[in-house]
């Protein structure tokens, strides 16, 4: 995710630029771009130098067309963005509710039972990191930022084919034997695992918006009428535009293009692109705050802040 100031307007283009190497779409948003003014610029040639200023067509055709396709390019970034706030609320929740249980915990477990504390500072840390790396479809790049405290915990969780669910499938077997060492009441018992069952809510909210595109239909419909536009534009812009065609079809092809790239960048919010949601960040973010409330020490390898301002 991109961190900048959004008050500042003069850093605005130097996050921009810093961040172009990073991200795939602005270098696919501007070759396209690029590549549209070579077209226009051929047919703004050819109507000037061999059709000698004929070519002639109500541009009242092309507004009526841009005006229908707005509204779908709105409905597609309006889209976009609900599955990626959904995405950073179902991530807000598992924060606080992770901070929640650890408070629980803390107030429940002896202070002097450092084994306990550890297994749940863990175990919830873990829970985040899986569910971080289950999200991007590379649970074998994500095993290798899971913290084991055993051997026989790290062969469980390698062999586990659903990360997040052994994780919190261990967590709950635990508040099991808290309930029966007697450290928990009933009651505590229950509101405990309300705070597990939501942890479990968040992964299933997070697994719908990730394996769940927009229809091919809806999506193809939408690229194929951008097309279409594009390639018509400039025939119906020559005639009164002349060479200015060419930088005003480049300008309209940057905003319609530049709404369906953000949308598919961001419809998709837990990966690694510039403008996804920061997981790895968030990940660390509870693991630093429940070995804070349960009085351990966590060595955190931050993803952090890249020299780009790209936040992972």
């Amino acid at each position: 995710m991109i961190i900048y100031d959004s008050r500042k307007w003069n850093n605005l283009f130097k996050t921009i630029f810093s961040t172009y190497k990073e991200s795939y779409n602005q270098q696919m948003l501007v070759k396209a771009v690029a590549l549209i003014g070579v077209y226009a610029t051929v047919v703004v040639f050819f109507n000037k130098y061999f059709l000698k200023d004929m070519l002639k067509i109500d541009t009242m055709f092309f507004s009526m067309i841009a005006f229908v396709l707005s509204l779908f390019l709105v409905f597609r970034l309006n889209t976009a963005y609900d599955r990626w706030w959904e995405g950073r609320k179902s991530w807000g929740k598992l924060i606080n509710e992770s901070r929640t249980l650890a408070l629980h915990l803390n107030t429940h477990i002896p202070a002097d039972n450092r084994k306990l504390r550890k297994f749940f500072a863990i175990h919830i840390s873990n829970f985040a990191i899986a569910l971080q790396w289950h999200l991007r479809f590379d649970m074998e790049t994500g095993r290798g930022h899971l913290i084991y405290s055993n051997a026989a915990t790290a062969e469980a969780l390698e062999k586990a084919t659903h990360v997040p669910n052994s994780v919190a499938s261990n967590m709950y077997l635990k508040i099991k034997e808290l309930s029966e060492l007697e450290y928990i009441t009933e009651i505590d018992k229950l509101q405990i695992r309300d705070l597990l069952d939501s942890f479990i809510n968040v992964v299933g909210v997070c697994e719908r918006i990730k394996k769940t595109p927009i229809p091919f239909s809806h999506g193809t419909f939408i690229k194929m009428f951008i097309m279409i536009y594009v390639f018509i534009l400039p025939f119906g812009l020559v005639s009164v535009f002349e060479f200015l065609t060419i930088p005003a079809c480049m300008i309209m092809s940057f905003a319609m293009l530049g709404i369906e790239i953000i949308s598919e960048e961001i419809e998709d919010p837990f990966g690694m692109e510039a403008n996804n949601l920061p997981t790895g960040a968030m990940s660390d973010a509870i693991r630093e705050s429940v070995y804070e409330i349960l009085h351990l020490k966590s060595k955190i390898v931050s993803e952090g802040v890249s020299e780009t301002g790209v936040l992972h």
